[in-house]
């Protein structure tokens, strides 16, 4: 399901209000919240405020490059259930791969300036702070 913000650009506190109504309504927690940290110091707040731990994922080569190869290994082996979303699904196929000198990747927009890849960095922060904190996750499996 997607939650459109009323006007021009993406309200954060819009984005606060469905992180509490995914735990209140449907018993759904996040363990961590990664986020990028350009632009959003507020929103970092209140999320904090709120009793999210939030995880910084700089959107770099070096920061992305593993998670997004293991993406994309973990879709190829229908590892990831995204329920064919719709949305999802454009997001990642309007992905494209950069290649830097170390043979680091990170995604970028294809050809079109005006496709969208939100969705598909959105599931690299995820894996970017899943195997940032594995060890804490394993953890929990054994409770």
């Amino acid at each position: 399901m997607l939650t459109v913000c009323t006007g021009a650009k993406v309200d954060y506190s819009e984005v606060t209000k469905w992180f509490l109504k995914m735990h209140n309504e449907n018993d759904i927690s996040a363990l961590w919240v990664g986020y990028d940290p350009w632009g959003s110091t507020y929103w970092i707040n209140e999320m904090k405020e709120e009793g999210f731990q939030m995880e910084e994922v700089i959107q770099g080569a070096k920061t992305m490059s593993n998670p997004m190869k293991q993406l994309e290994a973990d879709l190829k082996e229908k590892r990831v259930n995204y329920n064919n979303n719709p949305i999802t699904k454009w997001c990642l196929l309007n992905t494209s791969i950069k290649v830097d000198d170390n043979d680091n990747i990170r995604p970028v927009k294809g050809k079109k300036s005006r496709q969208r890849i939100d969705g598909t960095v959105s599931l690299i922060d995820a894996y970017v702070v899943l195997y940032r904190k594995m060890q804490d996750y394993l953890a929990l499996q054994e409770e």
